[in-house]
């Protein structure tokens, strides 16, 4: 009787573990959608966008929306990455000149 007992509240406590670090995994992942979102904006009005951090986004609410949140998440962290770098790219680059914006 006590191993039975035993089993089902171990078998809760780790139903319980999983279901939270489910939830809080969906909300990181969401909050590193906006911020790569956000950041890409700054990219965008500076007029240095790079190539696939849009479609990186676009992949990770593809994700998040199918409940494949560490794969959501991995993509929003390299667009987010992509994003800082690009303006990166343009703050060191911004004195030099730049024969396309004419």
């Amino acid at each position: 009787m006590k191993i039975i007992l035993l089993a089902i509240i171990v078998a809760f406590q780790f139903c319980h573990v999983s279901s939270v670090s489910a939830e809080s995994l969906k909300d990181k992942a969401s909050a590193v959608i906006k911020e790569a979102k956000s950041t890409n904006k700054k990219a965008i009005k500076l007029k240095n966008e790079w190539r696939d951090v849009r479609k990186l986004i676009k992949a990770a609410v593809k994700a998040h929306s199918e409940e494949n949140y560490q794969k959501s998440m991995d993509l929003a962290e390299e667009a987010l990455n992509q994003a800082k770098m690009s303006i990166e790219q343009y703050n060191k680059q911004k004195d030099n000149y730049r024969f396309l914006d004419d």
